[in-house]
């Protein structure tokens, strides 16, 4: 609906001057009203506004420098007269902010939320990645993106180049005609171009990107901790000294890096990286409460746990002193095991409380010796993968025996006496999993792919 001087209208009405955009979504979505107003728009334009909406609930207002003439047209007319259109393509230095106005709008505001996403992912939406996030634009203003964060992802043995997709999203007036497939099928030639190895995201619409050759890959556990099965983990021994808290100091940081490093398992970090990762609202469990507990052997750092409210979400070090750290650190936030009634007392007995704890199917030890106790655990896929280079894949985690070739989409594995074909999809399950789709090489297939939920995007 367009919102003129003269009061609301629709397109049949042209004798008032436009002079803001009621978005879709105050129809189709009363308690999520989006309004996009001019700054120069008269005084009494709110007061038209509230008159307008009544009783449909509150109304977001998003201030822009102008409003266009052709942001001003119905959605039919604004695409017929797209005649500037530009991209997709790489964004460029002075689009950075129309880029964020546009992923705020949809991702945000639209949803009813504050326009965060600057600060939600603060180590993608900067001037050294701006090449990174493809566009497309009508006349200057962007209307539909992709954005890219690259990094190199260790598991095992394995070390491959992944391309994270972020906030994949269209001007709701300039949707249905393909610019979302267009800039993700941009998006996915310039991670090739980057020498990546696969894509990767995490989504709630899988069916529309599976339609792009992403597939549902991966493994990712939650362990559910508990009195009962804690304490099967080892004890810490006593001359190891344990710090937490919440202040990420450059030592602090070092100390991570480090054990991440020796680890090798998930993200690449550096000491810059991992400060962004802290400070970034991306998983809004990490937004303000990560806690880091450490373990100390005469002043060096051996092993850590990240730590956002009950849920373990990072980890690292030797096996046996990241077990014995999550126990010592069980106790310290759960305590000893309660639920016991006195006599004569009318209180309710409290709910027994427990821990999460993220972790790999395998790659690590500690990942192991958590297989091995048989704890329950929630199997979840990690996320949607989009393989790029299976040749670059193979050969990173050593399977130079393995031979690839692709024909129209189509991908044919041989090694010796084996063979099997299979689609790009198919391809991301035969490598990745977590279901076994085939017993091709089946004493290596699938990999490991990990990254821990700070590095998700």
């Amino acid at each position: 609906m367009i919102v003129r001087s003269g009061g609301a209208t629709t397109a049949k009405n042209h004798s008032a001057y436009p002079i803001g955009v009621l978005y879709p979504s105050a129809i189709t979505h009363p308690k999520k009203v989006t309004l996009e107003i001019a700054v120069s728009s008269h005084p009494t334009f709110l007061k038209q506004v509230t008159n307008l909406l009544g009783e449909m609930g509150p109304v977001s207002i998003v201030p822009i420098p102008q409003l266009r003439e052709s942001c001003l047209q119905e959605p039919s007319a604004r695409m017929s007269t797209m005649t500037n259109r530009e991209g997709p393509r790489p964004a460029h230095a002075n689009e950075l902010d129309s880029i964020l106005d546009l992923a705020n709008e949809v991702m945000r505001v639209g949803e009813g939320s504050e326009p965060t996403i600057a600060t939600d992912y603060p180590f993608i939406y900067n001037q050294e990645n701006i090449e990174n996030i493809m566009i497309v634009k009508d006349r200057d203003r962007v209307v539909s993106t992709a954005a890219i964060w690259i990094n190199m992802v260790e598991a095992g043995n394995g070390r491959i180049r992944a391309g994270g997709i972020n906030c994949v999203a269209t001007l709701p007036d300039y949707r249905g005609h393909g610019l979302a497939t267009e800039v993700m099928e941009a998006a996915v030639e310039h991670l090739a171009g980057l020498g990546c190895h696969v894509g990767r995201l995490t989504t709630n619409i899988n069916d529309w990107y599976h339609r792009l050759g992403w597939e549902d890959a991966g493994a990712l556990l939650r362990y559910r901790l508990t009195h009962s099965n804690i304490v099967l983990f080892p004890a810490l021994p006593e001359e190891m000294g344990v710090t937490n808290g919440t202040e990420f100091s450059k030592e602090i940081i070092f100390a991570i890096v480090s054990l991440r490093k020796t680890d090798e398992l998930g993200g690449g970090r550096t000491p810059k990286i991992m400060r962004a990762l802290l400070e970034a609202g991306s998983d809004p469990n990490h937004t303000g409460n990560t806690e880091y507990v450490i373990v100390w052997r005469d002043g060096i750092p051996v092993a850590y746990c990240l730590v956002t409210e009950n849920r373990v979400v990072e980890w690292g070090g030797p096996a046996d002193l990241v077990a014995g750290l999550v126990r010592a650190w069980f106790g310290h936030r759960v305590g000893d095991r309660g639920g016991q009634l006195i006599p004569g007392s009318r209180e309710k007995v409290a709910v027994s409380p427990e821990l999460t704890l993220v972790a790999p199917e395998t790659g690590h030890p500690f990942a192991d010796i958590l297989q091995s106790l048989s704890l329950p655990c929630r199997k979840d896929y990690w996320g949607m993968l989009y393989i790029i280079d299976p040749r670059g894949i193979l050969d990173g985690f050593g399977l130079q025996d393995i031979a690839v070739t692709e024909v129209d989409g189509e991908f044919a594995l041989t090694r010796g006496d084996e063979s099997v074909s299979v689609s790009r999809q198919k391809m991301a399950k035969l490598l990745f999993g977590p279901e076994r789709i085939s017993n091709f090489a089946c004493d290596v297939l699938p990999l490991i792919f990990w990254e821990w939920p700070l590095e998700h995007v």
